[in-house]
């Protein structure tokens, strides 16, 4: 495995082979973590807040439909598996 050194600022470089193996390019969003006295970055795709909520919306109107006629109850419970099926994309 490759070293990298700390530059001002706190940069570093990733190395070529672990950027193209990943498939991250400049302007990639990274999460950073800590496990167990240890560095871990993450790929992270940002999703536009508009589309989100259009993607939400449609997905609602989906739900609304199957269900005119369900409780409450079941209502909740699908909105919230609507929530993790946007929320997994």
């Amino acid at each position: 495995m490759p070293f990298v050194k700390v530059l001002r600022g706190g940069q570093i470089t990733m190395p070529k082979e672990l950027r193209e193996v990943l498939e991250i390019k400049e302007g990639d969003i990274l999460e950073v973590q800590m496990e167990k006295n240890k560095v871990v970055l993450k790929p992270k795709v940002l999703v536009d807040k508009d589309q989100a909520w259009a993607r939400l919306q449609q997905v609602m109107a989906k739900v609304g439909k199957r269900h005119s006629k369900n409780s409450e109850k079941e209502v909740d419970s699908d909105v919230l598996e609507a929530i993790k099926t946007v929320r997994s994309k």
